[in-house]
């Protein structure tokens, strides 16, 4: 039989069928399931950039309210309440999403936030009747906390897209992940921005508080999935009314005119204004009174009475003259008597805190070589343009703590006659520059029979006055003394922190106080001020010496042998805890509130509300 080709199919073995998963021949049902990769992407790109604009919202609201309520007011509670808002706003959600449904609160978010410089324009006017702590509160909960629940909400709203309260029950479901943003997103991005936010406005004029206000309102337009016709409608008119009619922004000379324009019904007019790290600065200038002064937010840094052709032909004035006498009282520290005597042409200051330059202007009159540290370089600008800062100085733009630092981390550090020590911000001292370490510091710096003034503004009443007064004794070994710009109601600041002052009112407690303290041992004493001393000012003549009777105690004097050779008496060891140490500012923020408060009625007596409110 002859072999051929096998015409019949052989069977062949089948291979069991293995099930394919439904999510394996579809991907869109992976992509579907709520916790996948893809779904959680693209419900953090809703959320996360909700949460980043919430967190620039509140520095950016803060900073907006520095210049009615001071920087220090404005702060008060705002960390606490921030929290609250967060979570209230996911709470909100978790009650109210079966009552709206998918009704989404984005487009109104929006609008509300292009109308809210003119809202804040209006409930400025009001600053006065609720003064600074409600007026603070009621004002930061619209502009700020107005923000931060309804961005929450619209996050929890979003999140839901994730299935949590379905896979952790209700209550995990809405707490876990809004304490888990709040505390690991929200929180640091918001201080991240507070720290940034000061940087920014001093590199560029376009990130000022109210620009950035309008960009932070277009910004949820984009971000709102629905962007319905009356957005536009509504939200122009808010634009054109920022541009045209609100004199807080700074994007045109036009918002300077309608400021001045306001302001001519009180007498005043800017000169000029901006943002910078210290905050709200502007050159203000008082037609009726006629003094030109340098704001700082709610306080001044100091100003000058206008050399007018009247004042100089009737009066016989040849200077502007300072509107404080403490700066003239501060001068003083070329008085001090030591020995061998300071030459003015052999003798090199350094001033710690610029304001308008009163006392670093008299020291380089004087023929003394002056260095200037200041944090704020529009702060430097402003005196140089507007109060005759001459430009015989050295300039050093630098935190003074950290340049401090530096300086005496080196052996080979520069060493300074005469240091004055003048600082102040946000309505009360800022108590860094106050502590134990940055004083020995400045001591360090200070030549071996150098002078040192340091300006302190506090309420005699506070025990964080006392402190300070006391840190500044025990520096420099008790060879100290203390005087006001007006005499105190009480001389002596008391041992319970309750002090004098109460029957002497707001303005008896709350000085400006000058500590003159020397390297070596010995007494402060004065020598007697001559005509060369005076620079031509008739309020130098009158406030340059300091008197005795505005002379302050110390409350925790040294002993005798202390003070004059530096050993040690029986009775010093009370004092020296009584400090304010690096790291222990934080203990005293109520205080500096008291403080803050205080001071803020006191500004309030100096200018119109009106000058305040309209910045």
């Amino acid at each position: 039989m002859v072999k051929g080709r096998q015409s019949v199919r052989l069977l062949q073995r089948r291979k069991p069928d293995v099930p394919s998963s439904p999510e394996a021949e579809n991907p869109k049902l992976e992509a579907a399931k709520p916790l996948s990769s893809e779904n959680i992407q693209k419900v953090l790109l809703q959320v996360l950039p909700l949460l980043t604009l919430a967190a620039l919202v509140s520095p950016v609201s803060q900073a907006t309210l520095t210049p009615v309520y001071g920087s220090i007011s404005s702060n008060v509670n705002h960390a606490e309440a921030i929290t609250a808002t967060i979570l209230l706003g996911f709470i909100g959600r978790h009650l109210w999403r079966n009552w709206v449904g998918d009704f989404s609160i984005q487009p109104y978010l929006a609008l509300w936030a292009f109308w809210m410089p003119a809202l804040q324009a209006y409930l400025f006017g009001y600053s006065g009747k609720w003064g600074p702590v409600l007026g603070a509160i009621i004002t930061g909960f619209v502009s700020c906390h107005s923000f931060t629940m309804p961005s929450a909400y619209a996050a929890a709203h979003a999140l839901e897209g994730l299935g949590l309260q379905d896979q952790l029950g209700d209550i995990a479901g809405v707490a876990l992940p809004a304490i888990i943003l709040n505390l690991a997103y929200f929180r640091p991005m918001e201080y991240a921005f507070a720290h940034l936010l000061p940087r920014l406005m001093t590199w560029s004029t376009l990130f000022s508080p109210p620009k950035l206000q309008y960009l932070i309102a277009t910004l949820y337009a984009l971000l709102s999935p629905s962007k319905p016709y009356w957005l536009a409608t509504l939200g122009i008119p808010a634009l054109l009314h920022g541009l045209l009619a609100n004199p807080h922004l700074d994007i045109s000379p036009r918002n300077l005119e309608v400021l001045n324009r306001d302001l001519a019904a009180h007498n005043w007019t800017v000169l000029a204004r901006q943002w910078s790290t210290t905050g709200y600065l502007s050159v203000i200038e008082g037609s009726v009174d006629q003094y030109r002064a340098l704001r700082c937010d709610h306080s001044l840094l100091g100003g000058e009475w206008l050399l007018t052709d009247q004042k100089r032909q009737q009066e016989g004035w040849q200077v502007p003259e300072s509107i404080y006498a403490i700066f003239h009282i501060l001068e003083a520290v070329r008085l001090v008597e030591v020995s061998p005597a300071i030459r003015d042409s052999d003798a090199h200051a350094l001033v710690v805190g610029l304001g308008i330059g009163t006392a670093p202007k008299a020291l380089i009159a004087h023929g003394i070589t002056t260095t200037i540290l200041e944090l704020d370089p529009v702060v430097h600008a402003f005196a140089t343009q507007h109060f005759a800062l001459p430009a015989e100085h050295t300039a050093i733009i630098q935190d003074a703590v950290s340049w401090v630092a530096a300086q005496t981390s080196t052996n080979t550090s520069q060493q300074f006659d005469y240091i004055i020590h003048d600082v102040f911000t946000g309505g009360a001292e800022p108590l860094p520059l106050f502590t134990t370490t940055f004083l020995s510091g400045l001591r360090a710096l200070l030549a071996p029979n150098g002078v040192i003034a340091i300006n302190y503004a506090g309420d005699l009443r506070l025990e964080i006055t006392r402190r300070v007064l006391n840190t500044i004794y025990q520096t420099f070994d008790g060879r100290c003394r203390v005087f006001g710009d007006a005499a105190p109601a009480n001389k002596t600041p008391s041992s319970d922190g309750s002090g004098g002052g109460e029957e002497g009112g707001e303005e008896a407690a709350f000085l400006n106080l000058a500590v003159f303290c020397r390297n070596s041992p010995g007494s402060v004493t004065f020598r007697r001020a001559v005509r060369g001393d005076w620079l031509g000012s008739r309020n130098r003549e009158q406030f340059l010496l300091p008197r005795e009777e505005f002379e302050i105690s110390f409350p925790y004097p040294l002993s005798s042998e202390k003070t004059q050779d530096g050993g040690g008496g029986a009775g010093d060891e009370e004092g020296k805890d009584m400090i304010l140490r690096k790291g222990e500012e934080g203990l005293w923020r109520r205080q500096q509130e008291e403080s803050a408060v205080r001071h803020w009625g006191i500004m309030r007596r100096v200018l119109p509300g009106a000058v305040w409110e309209m910045w």
